[in-house]
């Protein structure tokens, strides 16, 4: 299930930060937690990815970080796992 904008949410956790999160999960859910927000001195918003595992960004306002969060949350996630590739296997030399 992929969130709408209407699933994002903002909690504050002071006046300059927030944690945004996927309503579409428990509240007690890791999965729930896309980023953390923080308002920069220079009044530029610095996100902390948690989602995914991207990294971190800076954007212009709160709204082009929702934007973002959306688009990235829609993106088809990497590719599925697969069984892993076996390797060759040599018996151990014999001790002289």
């Amino acid at each position: 299930m992929t969130p709408s904008p209407q699933r994002l949410t903002l909690d504050p956790l002071s006046d300059t930060t927030w944690r945004l999160c996927d309503s579409s999960f428990a509240a007690c859910d890791a999965d729930s937690i896309v980023a953390y927000i923080e308002v920069r001195p220079d009044g530029r918003y610095e996100v902390t990815w948690i989602a995914r595992g991207i990294g971190v960004a800076t954007f212009g306002s709160l709204g082009d970080v929702l934007d973002s969060a959306v688009a990235m949350l829609h993106a088809p996630s990497r590719e599925p796992a697969r069984k892993p590739i076996p390797i060759a296997h040599r018996p151990p030399l014999n001790a002289v």
